[in-house]
């Protein structure tokens, strides 16, 4: 597979110090991002998804839920930031450092934050609907994406997003544990939330802290 460089590959070029720098930062910028993640979702679970009966027929629901999260986020962001921080928010960020040679289209992460100086470097996020917290499935494919390194390539940090149409968080977990076959750990600044993170290596790409965050999007 031949390649041609991309303009963010000329704009950032890569190298070991490169390297360090993004696994430094998406470290250190991870409670931040996480925070902002959680504050989005229940400013959009209190002003919209409270009306919302999801028992009813409803059409590109995880899409939709993806794209009105990314809203609240950057609302919460240019608030509580001035829209001064490393990290902006961006939402269906195409990961070019996994695309194949064009004109195929690269890998679309769902949202997340992009480093304000360095676009290469992205705290990635990805959303499924989960109806059922005990069939995992599609959640697992993204879980893949990250640990495959499709995802969060040169970072060793990254966010999954459960929205949870019923059922309850602690279900959900409980069969996560199970599929991933390791214990999942408390995050200590997000101990009082539906937040827990496994640990995965990967070969060719930094070592992961995946973070799993059930967002129960019925009205509580």
């Amino acid at each position: 597979m031949h390649r041609h460089a991309t303009l963010s590959e000329l704009f950032w070029a890569k190298d070991a110090e490169s390297d360090n720098l993004a696994k430094q930062w998406a470290a250190t910028a991870a409670v931040q991002a996480l925070d902002l993640t959680w504050k989005g979702f229940e400013q959009l679970r209190v002003s919209r998804l409270s009306r919302i009966d999801f028992s009813q027929p409803l059409e590109q629901v995880e899409r939709d839920l993806a794209r009105n999260h990314c809203v609240e986020i950057t609302s919460v962001w240019a608030r509580e930031t001035s829209g001064y921080s490393s990290l902006v928010p961006i939402h269906e960020y195409p990961e070019l450092e996994s695309r194949s040679s064009a004109p195929a289209k690269p890998p679309a992460i769902d949202l997340g934050f992009a480093h304000r100086e360095n676009l290469r470097w992205h705290w990635s996020i990805e959303a499924k609907v989960v109806r059922d917290p005990t069939n995992l499935t599609l959640y697992m494919g993204d879980v893949h994406k990250f640990v495959s390194g499709v995802a969060a390539p040169l970072v060793g940090e990254g966010g999954l997003i459960a929205y949870l149409l019923s059922g309850k968080e602690e279900d959900l977990f409980a069969e996560l544990e199970v599929q991933l076959g390791q214990t999942l750990a408390v995050v200590t600044e997000f101990s009082a939330r539906a937040h827990r993170a496994s640990s995965h290596d990967r070969v060719s790409f930094p070592h992961l802290r995946l973070h799993h965050m059930a967002m129960n999007c019925r009205a509580v």
